[in-house]
Protein backbone atom coordinates (compact mmCIF):
# COMPACT_ATOMS: atom_id res chain seq x y z
CA UNK A 1 0.00 0.00 0.00
CA UNK A 2 2.95 2.47 0.64
CA UNK A 3 4.18 1.68 -2.25
CA UNK A 4 1.47 2.26 -4.11
CA UNK A 5 0.65 5.68 -2.43
CA UNK A 6 4.32 6.69 -3.04
CA UNK A 7 4.19 6.35 -6.76
CA UNK A 8 1.00 8.36 -7.42
CA UNK A 9 2.19 10.58 -4.89
CA UNK A 10 4.98 10.90 -7.69
CA UNK A 11 2.92 11.69 -10.32
CA UNK A 12 0.74 14.36 -8.17
CA UNK A 13 1.03 18.17 -9.26
CA UNK A 14 0.05 20.46 -6.86
CA UNK A 15 -1.67 23.50 -7.31
CA UNK A 16 -1.01 27.17 -5.84
CA UNK A 17 -3.53 26.57 -2.51
CA UNK A 18 -2.31 23.06 -1.67
CA UNK A 19 1.26 23.36 -2.22
CA UNK A 20 0.74 26.29 0.57
CA UNK A 21 -0.60 24.28 2.99
CA UNK A 22 -1.34 24.13 6.93
CA UNK A 23 1.40 24.60 9.27
CA UNK A 24 1.60 23.75 13.22
CA UNK A 25 3.68 24.51 16.00
CA UNK A 26 4.39 21.82 18.56
CA UNK A 27 2.47 23.91 20.74
CA UNK A 28 -0.63 23.60 18.90
CA UNK A 29 -0.22 19.78 19.28
CA UNK A 30 1.30 19.29 22.78
CA UNK A 31 -1.85 18.80 24.30
CA UNK A 32 -2.18 15.36 22.46
CA UNK A 33 1.41 14.56 22.19
CA UNK A 34 0.82 14.80 26.32
CA UNK A 35 -2.07 12.73 25.68
CA UNK A 36 0.04 9.99 24.13
CA UNK A 37 2.64 9.69 26.79
CA UNK A 38 1.78 6.49 27.86
CA UNK A 39 0.62 5.02 24.40
CA UNK A 40 2.39 1.98 22.60
CA UNK A 41 1.76 1.57 18.67
CA UNK A 42 2.15 -2.13 18.27
CA UNK A 43 1.88 -3.85 14.27
CA UNK A 44 1.64 -7.80 14.29
CA UNK A 45 3.64 -9.16 11.97
CA UNK A 46 1.36 -11.79 10.27
CA UNK A 47 0.91 -12.38 6.82
CA UNK A 48 -2.42 -11.73 6.98
CA UNK A 49 -5.17 -8.99 8.37
CA UNK A 50 -6.44 -10.23 12.08
CA UNK A 51 -9.25 -8.90 13.43
CA UNK A 52 -8.10 -6.71 16.41
CA UNK A 53 -10.48 -9.10 19.08
CA UNK A 54 -8.35 -11.88 18.38
CA UNK A 55 -4.77 -10.71 19.73
CA UNK A 56 -6.33 -7.88 22.10
CA UNK A 57 -7.51 -10.45 24.65
CA UNK A 58 -4.21 -12.67 24.87
CA UNK A 59 -2.41 -9.93 25.11
CA UNK A 60 -3.82 -8.56 27.77
CA UNK A 61 -3.63 -11.95 29.47
CA UNK A 62 0.14 -11.89 28.88
CA UNK A 63 0.82 -8.26 30.24
CA UNK A 64 -1.46 -8.08 33.06
CA UNK A 65 -2.02 -4.25 33.38
CA UNK A 66 -2.86 -2.77 36.55
CA UNK A 67 -4.79 -0.15 34.75
CA UNK A 68 -7.10 0.23 31.62
CA UNK A 69 -5.31 -1.03 28.37
CA UNK A 70 -7.70 0.18 25.50
CA UNK A 71 -6.93 -0.86 21.91
CA UNK A 72 -7.66 1.27 18.16
CA UNK A 73 -6.76 0.28 15.55
CA UNK A 74 -4.79 2.34 12.96
CA UNK A 75 -4.61 0.64 9.68
CA UNK A 76 -3.81 -3.05 8.57
CA UNK A 77 -2.31 -5.05 11.68
CA UNK A 78 -1.42 -1.49 13.05
CA UNK A 79 -2.68 -0.65 16.37
CA UNK A 80 -2.29 1.81 19.46
CA UNK A 81 -2.27 1.03 22.89
CA UNK A 82 -3.81 3.91 25.44
CA UNK A 83 -2.54 2.60 28.99
CA UNK A 84 -3.44 4.12 32.05
CA UNK A 85 -0.11 4.20 33.93
CA UNK A 86 3.18 4.56 32.75
CA UNK A 87 4.52 1.69 34.80
CA UNK A 88 2.47 -0.81 32.83
CA UNK A 89 3.89 0.80 29.59
CA UNK A 90 7.53 0.35 30.77
CA UNK A 91 7.10 -3.27 31.88
CA UNK A 92 5.25 -4.24 28.51
CA UNK A 93 8.36 -2.92 26.59
CA UNK A 94 10.65 -4.63 28.95
CA UNK A 95 9.37 -7.83 28.45
CA UNK A 96 9.47 -7.86 24.61
CA UNK A 97 9.35 -9.72 22.85
CA UNK A 98 5.96 -10.26 22.36
CA UNK A 99 4.26 -13.31 20.07
CA UNK A 100 0.24 -14.04 18.76
CA UNK A 101 0.27 -17.35 17.17
CA UNK A 102 4.12 -16.90 16.95
CA UNK A 103 3.93 -14.29 15.21
CA UNK A 104 5.88 -10.98 15.85
CA UNK A 105 4.22 -8.10 18.12
CA UNK A 106 6.77 -5.22 17.07
CA UNK A 107 5.93 -2.21 19.71
CA UNK A 108 7.24 0.87 19.34
CA UNK A 109 6.81 4.22 22.08
CA UNK A 110 4.49 6.90 20.56
CA UNK A 111 5.87 9.82 19.29
CA UNK A 112 2.72 11.50 18.15
CA UNK A 113 4.80 13.10 15.04
CA UNK A 114 5.45 9.90 12.85
CA UNK A 115 2.65 9.08 10.42
CA UNK A 116 1.36 4.82 11.13
CA UNK A 117 2.70 4.24 7.60
CA UNK A 118 6.22 5.38 8.10
CA UNK A 119 6.81 3.64 11.46
CA UNK A 120 9.97 1.23 11.58
CA UNK A 121 8.88 -2.14 12.57
CA UNK A 122 12.09 -4.04 11.30
CA UNK A 123 14.08 -4.19 14.47
CA UNK A 124 13.28 -6.15 17.32
CA UNK A 125 15.54 -7.09 20.72
CA UNK A 126 15.52 -10.69 21.48
CA UNK A 127 17.39 -13.09 24.11
CA UNK A 128 19.96 -15.04 22.31
CA UNK A 129 21.67 -17.95 24.13
CA UNK A 130 25.67 -18.10 22.66
CA UNK A 131 27.04 -21.94 23.32
CA UNK A 132 30.09 -23.12 23.48
CA UNK A 133 32.32 -20.52 24.76
CA UNK A 134 35.13 -20.97 26.74
CA UNK A 135 34.17 -20.24 30.70
CA UNK A 136 36.94 -17.33 30.32
CA UNK A 137 34.85 -15.56 27.70
CA UNK A 138 31.34 -16.07 29.66
CA UNK A 139 31.32 -12.53 30.77
CA UNK A 140 29.93 -9.12 30.28
CA UNK A 141 32.61 -7.77 27.40
CA UNK A 142 32.58 -10.72 25.99
CA UNK A 143 28.57 -11.06 25.78
CA UNK A 144 29.01 -7.73 24.28
CA UNK A 145 31.62 -7.80 21.59
CA UNK A 146 30.17 -10.90 20.43
CA UNK A 147 26.08 -9.24 20.54
CA UNK A 148 27.74 -6.32 18.69
CA UNK A 149 28.57 -8.50 15.29
CA UNK A 150 24.90 -9.00 15.10
CA UNK A 151 23.67 -5.69 16.55
CA UNK A 152 22.95 -3.58 19.25
CA UNK A 153 23.85 -4.99 22.31
CA UNK A 154 20.66 -3.86 25.36
CA UNK A 155 22.13 -6.17 28.01
CA UNK A 156 24.43 -9.04 28.76
CA UNK A 157 23.07 -11.47 31.73
CA UNK A 158 25.77 -11.34 34.33
CA UNK A 159 25.99 -9.65 37.04
CA UNK A 160 29.02 -6.70 36.60
CA UNK A 161 32.57 -8.14 36.73
CA UNK A 162 31.21 -11.27 37.81
CA UNK A 163 30.78 -14.38 35.59
CA UNK A 164 27.92 -15.71 33.53
CA UNK A 165 29.38 -19.76 33.81
CA UNK A 166 26.88 -21.55 32.99
CA UNK A 167 25.36 -23.65 30.11
CA UNK A 168 25.43 -20.27 27.97
CA UNK A 169 25.80 -16.80 27.57
CA UNK A 170 22.45 -14.92 27.27
CA UNK A 171 22.60 -11.82 25.21
CA UNK A 172 19.57 -8.90 25.06
CA UNK A 173 20.20 -7.34 20.99
CA UNK A 174 18.36 -5.45 19.06
CA UNK A 175 18.61 -7.01 15.51
CA UNK A 176 17.32 -6.30 11.86
CA UNK A 177 14.62 -8.24 10.68
CA UNK A 178 15.54 -7.93 6.96
CA UNK A 179 18.56 -9.45 7.25
CA UNK A 180 18.80 -13.88 7.64
CA UNK A 181 19.42 -14.77 11.15
CA UNK A 182 22.74 -15.02 12.76
CA UNK A 183 23.35 -18.63 13.61
CA UNK A 184 26.47 -18.02 15.39
CA UNK A 185 30.30 -16.87 14.98
CA UNK A 186 33.08 -18.33 14.95
CA UNK A 187 34.89 -16.72 17.55
CA UNK A 188 39.16 -16.54 17.65
CA UNK A 189 41.20 -16.86 21.19
CA UNK A 190 44.38 -18.18 22.26
CA UNK A 191 45.84 -19.26 18.81
CA UNK A 192 41.80 -21.57 18.69
CA UNK A 193 38.85 -20.83 16.67
CA UNK A 194 35.51 -21.99 18.00
CA UNK A 195 31.79 -22.09 16.42
CA UNK A 196 29.92 -20.09 18.71
CA UNK A 197 26.34 -21.48 18.00
CA UNK A 198 23.42 -19.40 19.28
CA UNK A 199 19.92 -20.10 20.11
CA UNK A 200 17.30 -17.75 20.37
CA UNK A 201 14.33 -17.34 22.94
CA UNK A 202 10.79 -16.52 21.81
CA UNK A 203 11.49 -16.47 17.98
CA UNK A 204 8.54 -15.43 15.74
CA UNK A 205 7.53 -17.07 12.71
CA UNK A 206 8.76 -14.59 10.55
CA UNK A 207 12.58 -15.49 11.32
CA UNK A 208 12.36 -18.80 10.34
Amino acid sequence: MEEVLTEKWGKFSLNEDENEGVSLDLEEIAPMVQRGRFCLIGKLLADRIVPKDFFKVPLLKAWRPKGTASFQVIGGNLFIVDLEYEEDKDRILAGKPWLFDGNLVSLAVFDGLTPPAKMNFDTEAFWVCMYNLPLACMGKETGQKIGASVGVVQEVDVEEDEPGWGEYLRVKILIDLSKPLARGRMLHVHKQSLWIAFKYKKLPKLCY
